[in-house]
């Protein structure tokens, strides 16, 4: 069994996220898709909303996904999430099965920074979802994307490209959106819109 592991604030969870979490299922990037709302990043300010918040919408958005799962670990273990330490929790329970951690094009260049890279890559494979205009510095190619990773001294053949995947929206974007009480239709699922409305979430 191959599990493709999701992780990220979604803080809100939004179109892209849903997207990307069928593309990988459809695509054959893993049989099952986990989806791991964080704590709180190593990487970046915490979320804005609770992490109960953000478990129930992913629980609407992702309702209608077969394959996929939402995994709350790194919410009840509370604190900073360390992809390692996740990692090695789902190994653990999950023998025998192939995990591959889902990364965007544009955090792979500061992936050498992040605590203990290389036990993640000894416990999972990176999904690489490139980026249609990634930013300086960011490996462009799979090839780029390796020779980074094996000059960190790191397995750069533990990468697979996903290089067929289009997807804007953000979540920085989308709170700005609903602080200014604007239309999400097509970038939230209904039920978490209604959700967000109903818990005075995110607003100004």
């Amino acid at each position: 069994m191959i599990l493709a592991v999701l992780g990220g604030s979604f803080d809100p969870v939004h179109s892209g996220h849903v997207a990307l979490g069928r593309h990988l299922l459809a695509g054959g990037y893993g049989e099952r898709l986990l989806v791991i709302p964080t704590a709180r990043s190593p990487h970046k300010d915490g979320p804005r909303e609770s992490g109960s918040h953000r478990l129930a919408m992913l629980r609407l958005a992702f309702a209608g996904v077969p394959g996929s799962a939402i995994d709350d670990r790194e919410l009840r273990r509370g604190g900073v999430s360390y992809t390692a330490d996740t990692l090695a929790e789902l190994a653990a329970a999950h023998p025998g099965c192939e995990l591959r951690l889902a990364i965007g094009q544009d955090n792979l260049a500061g992936f050498p920074t992040w605590r203990s890279p290389e036990r993640i890559l000894e416990l999972a494979s990176l999904l690489v979802v490139s980026r249609e205009v990634p930013g300086p510095g960011v490996p462009r190619t799979p090839a780029e994307a390796r020779r980074m990773l094996q000059e960190a001294r790191l397995a750069g053949e533990r990468l697979i490209w996903v290089g067929d995947f289009r997807e804007s929206v953000s979540s920085t974007g989308v709170r700005a959106m609903l602080a200014a009480g604007g239309d999400t239709a097509g970038i939230l699922h209904p039920d978490v819109r209604a959700y967000i409305d109903a818990h005075g979430l995110y607003r100004a």
